[in-house]
């Protein structure tokens, strides 16, 4: 290579010039880069931080809450703890390992439990006092629905009285004055009750079985059976135990006949309103009604006074004397719903 000539030494200088000025444009650009681009050199700064820094927001909320639930999770833990302690010492096995707890947090859990237990046990108690009642039972045995449905057509009746007026019917004052109790009442002696209500439903001329008043008191009677063959048994129950039996198989029984009984004078209003003349005197029927509603009471005292003697206690027999005078009354407010229906019988078969 000839230094010497001119060509060649001016086509080196152009070539020395443009790389110098190639060399530093190569320099220059990446700080002008920098410059225009000076907030990705921040500290801490990359790509995205806007975005991230809400969602640690978010973070930091859901840890707030989930501190909260392992403190109540904590709390629970620690009352279950005291109670498997408490069980354990009742049943003389390893307690467990104990823990610290807060008390300001609330009650123990042993203490909840002990509450809860208490609570049930009192209403349990109240609960079996309830069972043993004559309207609890009088109820469980159907008795308040029969009662209910012939109160129903009693307002019917009164009902179809108020659209077909008949004021001054001598037989009015019959029907209210036979039907009405009074003192003295329910003191006839029966000797055999299915001829009784049998020939009370042939006054009547009503056709209706008394299966069901028969099926009632032959397992009354079946059950005083079952109750003198325990009594030879001393050693069968303890005494506080046969006191409740007998105390609670009085008032089913009683609680069942009645029931019984009011669904029988339900049927008979049933089928005397079918009927659309009268077969029978007005007058007669309002005394065999009577009757009849006397009859089944009786048989109601006579069935307390056999219970009666199969308990000693003083306690039992005012309670079953009590519980007994309510069977009756439900009995004897079967009269009263009685009125209406007769007096609409003879309104309905004056016009036939």
């Amino acid at each position: 290579w000839d230094s010497s000539n001119a060509d060649v030494r001016e086509a080196g200088v152009v070539n020395a010039e443009y790389g110098k000025q190639w060399y530093q444009r190569r320099v220059r650009e990446p700080k002008t880069d920098e410059k225009a681009d000076d907030s990705t050199s921040r500290p801490g700064y990359y790509p995205g931080a806007g975005l991230w820094s809400g969602l640690s927001s978010l973070s930091t909320a859901g840890t707030q809450y989930l501190n909260a639930g392992l403190d109540k999770l904590e709390e629970v833990s620690n009352k279950a703890y005291e109670a498997l302690n408490d069980q354990a010492g009742m049943d003389d096995r390893p307690k467990t390992k104990p823990r610290t707890r807060d008390s300001t947090k609330g009650p123990s859990l042993m203490h909840v439990l002990a509450e809860a237990k208490s609570k049930y046990e009192q209403q349990e108690k109240v609960s079996s006092e309830t069972k043993l009642t004559m309207s609890y039972l009088f109820d469980e045995k159907q008795g308040l629905s029969q009662l209910e449905a012939l109160e129903m057509l009693s307002k019917e009746c009164v009902l179809k009285m108020k659209n077909n007026p008949s004021d001054g019917n001598t037989l009015f004052l019959y029907i209210e004055t036979s039907l009405e109790l009074k003192s003295g009442d329910s003191e006839i002696i029966i000797e055999h009750l299915g001829a009784a209500v049998t020939d009370c439903l042939k006054t009547l001329k009503i056709d209706l079985s008394i299966s069901k008043i028969n099926q009632c008191r032959y397992e009354i009677a079946q059950l005083f059976s079952e109750m003198d063959m325990t009594a030879l048994d001393e050693t069968a129950k303890p005494s506080d135990t046969k006191k409740t039996v007998i105390l609670a198989n009085s008032l089913n029984s009683i609680a069942s006949f009645t029931a019984r009984s009011v669904e029988l004078f339900k049927k008979i209003a049933e089928l005397s309103l079918l009927k659309s003349t009268l077969e029978v005197d007005m007058k007669t029927q309002a005394d065999t009604i009577k009757f009849l509603n006397e009859v089944l009471c009786c048989e109601i005292d006579n069935i307390r006074e056999q219970f009666e003697q199969k308990t000693e206690s003083k306690e039992d027999v005012d309670r079953l004397y009590l519980e007994t005078s309510n069977a009756v009354s439900y009995l004897q407010e079967t009269l009263y719903f009685y009125v209406p229906i007769l007096k609409w019988i003879v309104v309905k078969t004056s016009k036939s």
